[in-house]
């Protein structure tokens, strides 16, 4: 396992992620970051927990809405086989739960 130092709204975690997810990692956590520093920015300094909790509701937020638009886009897609069908579910539910797993990590850190 890898370890991985990210900085999340001023503040340093260390994150373990399977070798070869690094960077990746790193692409999610300056993600994070600037989705909670417009939070901080907008709502103020009210906590870090509150502040991670909003930011992971407002990631969250986003994956919803783009769900929802790929299955209104599949409703007016032509039919595709079960399997292209499955293999987009299948690719965006294993990055919901890789970010609700870095954000629970976050949180305990």
């Amino acid at each position: 396992m890898a370890e991985v130092d990210i900085l999340v709204n001023g503040r340093a975690y260390k994150v373990a992620c399977q070798d070869g997810q690094e960077e990746r990692l790193l692409r999610l956590a300056a993600h994070l970051d600037r989705e909670a520093q417009a939070l901080a920015r907008e709502l103020g300094q009210i906590g870090e927990a509150r502040l991670l909790l909003l930011t992971a509701l407002t990631v969250a937020d986003e994956l919803l809405e783009v769900r929802e638009k790929l299955n209104e886009a599949e409703a007016r897609a032509l039919p595709m086989d079960q399997e292209t069908v499955g293999g987009a579910t299948r690719v965006i539910e294993a990055a919901a739960r890789r970010l609700e797993a870095m954000s629970e990590r976050a949180a305990a850190g």
